[in-house]
């Protein structure tokens, strides 16, 4: 995945750095969030600022958040955090399904052609299935293997991390 040239945080070549491939925000259902809406993202931010986390992924159950990701990826630059785009996706492996954390380069939402292809992605696997973004995460119509084949088709950079592999959701338990 390429990085934004603004983000500088190699400044004297390799380093150690903190990393959250699994955040959830406001957007997500599960993610419990009470005070004043206008201070989500600044306060966001110095969580992460505070936890040291330097990369981190939004990863909401079944949802992608454009301009919530949008806002939170300019104040994250400001305090040198790199936020990626990702989606906690509910697979239809094993007899429950699997979760994937699906991490996506920015042209997925960056482009020429002004579109956002995680949320066509995500139309698409969940084609005909209801509240797909709730609470209960119904699985999509896509294991893992067609996952792949149909994110690759958008050719455009991604990565797959299996995500709390030994719990009934994960890939231990299902398959």
């Amino acid at each position: 995945l390429h990085m934004e040239p603004e983000y500088n945080i190699f400044k004297n070549g390799r380093c150690w750095l903190r990393a959250d491939f699994h955040l959830h925000t406001k957007a997500d259902s599960e993610f419990n969030y009470k005070d004043n809406t206008n201070e989500f993202v600044s306060k966001y931010i110095e969580q992460l600022k505070s936890q040291k986390i330097q990369i981190g992924v939004i990863t909401n159950h079944n949802k992608f958040d454009l301009s919530e990701f949008k806002a939170l990826r300019k104040e994250a630059k400001k305090e040198e955090i790199f936020l990626l785009p990702g989606l906690e996706f509910s697979s239809k492996d094993g007899a429950r399904g699997i979760h994937l954390l699906i991490i996506f380069n920015y042209e997925w939402i960056d482009n020429k052609e002004n579109r956002n292809y995680i949320s066509e992605f995500i139309t698409t696997a969940f084609a005909g299935i209801s509240n797909y973004d709730s609470p209960q995460y119904p699985n999509s119509k896509f294991g893992l293997s067609e996952t792949i084949e149909h994110l690759d088709t958008y050719k455009k950079d991604y990565f797959i991390i299996l995500p709390h592999v030994d719990e009934d959701n994960g890939l231990f338990k299902e398959l």
